[in-house]
C-alpha cells in the first residue's frame, strides 16, 4: 500500500520538479509545513460544522418523537372519551363518565403541545403542513366533544330517556349523535394517520442526513490523513531529490 502510494507520488511530483526547483528553499519548507495544517484545520472545521448539523437534526428527531407520543395520546384520549359517554348512555352510572371527564380535560392542552411542536418544526413546507392537519384535527375534537357534550346533558334531562325505545329500537336522536360521532371519529383518526406517517417520512429523512454528515466527516478526516502523509513523502522525495541534483553538480 505504502509503495504504491510513493508511486502515486513520484508521477505526481515528477512534472512539477523543474518549477519547485526555482522556489526558494525557504518558501518550500513553509509550504510543506502548511499544507497538512490546513488539510487539518479544514477536517476540523467541518467535524465541528457536522457536530452543530448533528445536534440540530437530534432535536428534531426528538420532536419527532415528541409529536408521535402526542398524536397517539390524543387518539387515547377521543377513545377514552367516546367509550366513557356510551357506558353512560347504556346505564346512565356517573361512573361512567370519567374518562369523558378526564379526556375534556387533557385534550386542549395536548392539542395545544403539538402545536408547539409543529410551530418548532425548521423548515417550512413541513411545519404548514403539521399546522393545516392540527387545525383540521382540533374542528373535529370540537365537533365531536360537542356531541358527545349534547348526549351527556340529552341523557340527564330526559327523565324518560331510555338507550331503547320500545321493540329494541335505537333513539332517534341519540342515534343520529352517535352515527355521525363514528363519522367525526373515523376523519379523526384518519387526519392523525397521515400526520404519523408524515413523522415517519420526516424522521427517516432525518436520519438519512445524520448519516451523510457522518460519512462526510469520515471522509474529510481520511482526505486529511492522506494530505499530511503525502506531502511528508513529497517532502523526503524533494529532499533527496536535491540531494541527488547537489551530489551531480559537486561531480
Amino acid at each position: 500500500m505504502i509503495k504504491t502510494i510513493i508511486s502515486i507520488g513520484k508521477r505526481v511530483v515528477q512534472p512539477v520538479t523543474p518549477l519547485w526547483r526555482r522556489i526558494p528553499l525557504r518558501v518550500q519548507g513553509k509550504i510543506l509545513v502548511i499544507l497538512p495544517l490546513l488539510a487539518i484545520t479544514i477536517s476540523a472545521v467541518l467535524a465541528l460544522f457536522g457536530n452543530h448539523q448533528r445536534a440540530n437534526i437530534q432535536d428534531d428527531i426528538q420532536r419527532h418523537f415528541q409529536m408521535v407520543r402526542g398524536l397517539n395520546e390524543v387518539v387515547t384520549l377521543m377513545v377514552d372519551a367516546e367509550t366513557g359517554m356510551r357506558g353512560y348512555l347504556l346505564t346512565k352510572r356517573d361512573e361512567f363518565l370519567q374518562p369523558y371527564a378526564t379526556a375534556s380535560q387533557k385534550l386542549r392542552p395536548a392539542m395545544s403541545a403539538l402545536r408547539a411542536l409543529a410551530e418548532a418544526e425548521p423548515r417550512h413546507d413541513p411545519r404548514l403542513n403539521k399546522l393545516r392537519l392540527l387545525n383540521q384535527i382540533q374542528l373535529l375534537i370540537d365537533r365531536q366533544m360537542a356531541g358527545l357534550t349534547w348526549q351527556h346533558r340529552y341523557v340527564t334531562t330526559s327523565n324518560t330517556f331510555s338507550f331503547f325505545t320500545k321493540g329494541m329500537a335505537f333513539d332517534k336522536k341519540v342515534y343520529y349523535h352517535l352515527a355521525n360521532g363514528k363519522r367525526t371519529m373515523d376523519e379523526i383518526r384518519a387526519n392523525l394517520n397521515a400526520m404519523q406517517n408524515e413523522e415517519e417520512r420526516l424522521l427517516t429523512e432525518r436520519v438519512q442526513q445524520i448519516n451523510t454528515i457522518r460519512q462526510r466527516d469520515y471522509l474529510a478526516i481520511i482526505l486529511a490523513l492522506f494530505i499530511g502523509l503525502g506531502t511528508r513523502l513529497i517532502a523526503r522525495y524533494l529532499f533527496n531529490k536535491g540531494k541527488a541534483i547537489g551530489s551531480d553538480l559537486k561531480e
